[in-house]
């Protein structure tokens, strides 16, 4: 069997971040006997960390997430360079920027086969409108040599067809896989607990995210404070950063002050044990703008734990409002999230049975082992079909 030469493209590799961990868990479990991988990545990351020792990295100082002419182009030359030096069998990029820079170098060096993961809504990604269209565009002028196009959800599947971006056999979708063993575990719920120093009357409610515009941590802090009014025992937990130069930690710590939630709201950073976290919560409140499934969503799922999520892209495929998960609600709406989160807590059954049909929905298809799996079938599938027509 050929062993494939296979290039990973990818912006960034921030921690608590789904695309990276989706990267991550694909470059290292690809069968290193029938893979030669190779991962690149844009600066502002130092030393990539979780990257196994037998994949080779590069980083390309100049790929970075902005829009940037003179950097863009300086990157498009540095991997046409690249891509002539290897001669891949398969490029495969990820997110936008790395999307539409690594594809166009991959189509004029004539890489046999190019793939590419849409790992959110590219077009909905900027607070600027001119932006999104710009990125609307190359994606459909990437989309013709672009031999399959990855989605994380089906439904982000369809936002991309409305767009007018690719063809419907282009598509598939593969779920983000999560190590489920991990969530599954909640042995450590009290330790955890009694770390954050709760009482047993505690009710702890989590937020998991980069602290960006997408992520929205402040509609959670708001909605934070109207729990808080009318649940005392009610204590909050912040998990996460945003190493990318769009932190909003300084605004959020600013209105936690100005609101007086101080001993309330907990800021810890980014946390590399964020399961243990999952196994001491009562409630997960998820604020997202746009997204494309949310790796946090699937981990609360799997930990057994009920969500307050936004109704937003892949979300909806994962929670079903009062049937699967937790409760929908609209984005950027602090009163309304605040309302779903006492709906939950005031009524014990139903959160337990939401949060079961979720773990159960969750487990039986987000393990990273068949994600892995199904890339490798992606793979060989497109590599014969790229040989036939070769011979």
């Amino acid at each position: 069997m050929t062993r494939l030469k296979v290039l990973h493209l990818i912006t960034s590799l921030p921690r608590l971040s789904g695309a990276a961990d989706n990267t991550r868990y694909t470059a290292n479990l690809l069968d290193p006997k029938r893979y030669e991988v190779h991962v690149a990545f844009g600066k502002s990351q130092g030393e990539p960390s979780g990257i196994a020792p037998h994949v080779r990295t590069i980083a390309v100082p100049s790929l970075v997430r902005e829009l940037a002419p003179t950097l863009d182009m300086r990157t498009l030359a540095t991997l046409i360079r690249q891509l002539h030096t290897e001669r891949y069998d398969i490029v495969h990029t990820h997110n936008s920027k790395a999307g539409v820079i690594g594809r166009v170098a991959a189509r004029l060096v004539r890489v046999p086969v190019i793939v590419h993961t849409a790992h959110t809504i590219s077009f909905a990604a900027s607070a600027n409108g001119l932006v999104n269209r710009l990125y609307q565009f190359s994606d459909m002028a990437c989309a013709p040599f672009t031999t399959r196009i990855v989605t994380v959800s089906r439904l982000n599947t369809e936002r991309y067809l409305n767009a007018g971006i690719g063809k419907p056999e282009q598509y598939l979708t593969i779920y983000s896989g999560v190590e489920v063993q991990r969530y599954l575990d909640r042995s450590e719920r009290e330790s955890c607990r009694t770390e954050l120093g709760l009482d047993p009357q505690s009710v702890l409610i989590l937020w998991i995210g980069r602290l960006n515009r997408q992520k929205d941590p402040l509609t959670f802090v708001y909605a934070a404070r109207q729990i808080a009014t009318r649940l005392p025992q009610a204590r909050f937990v912040i998990i996460g950063d945003d190493p990318l130069g769009e932190s909003l930690e300084p605004k959020v710590r600013e209105e936690v002050k100005r609101l007086g939630l101080e001993g309330v709201i907990k800021l810890l950073g980014y946390r590399p044990d964020v399961h243990r976290f999952l196994a001491a919560a009562d409630l997960v409140l998820h604020t997202s703008l746009y997204e494309g499934l949310g790796r946090s969503v699937i981990e609360t799922m799997l930990s057994g734990v009920p969500i307050v999520a936004t109704s937003v892209d892949g979300v909806m495929e994962a929670v079903v409002s009062y049937e699967r998960g937790g409760i929908l609600v609209a984005p950027g709406d602090p009163g309304a999230t605040a309302a779903a989160a006492m709906e939950l807590i005031s009524d014990p059954d139903l959160s337990k049975r939401l949060a079961a049909a979720g773990k159960t929905w969750a487990q039986s298809r987000f393990d990273v082992q068949a994600m892995v799996a199904a890339i490798d079938h992606l793979y060989q599938e497109l590599w014969q079909h790229h040989h036939r027509r070769a011979t």
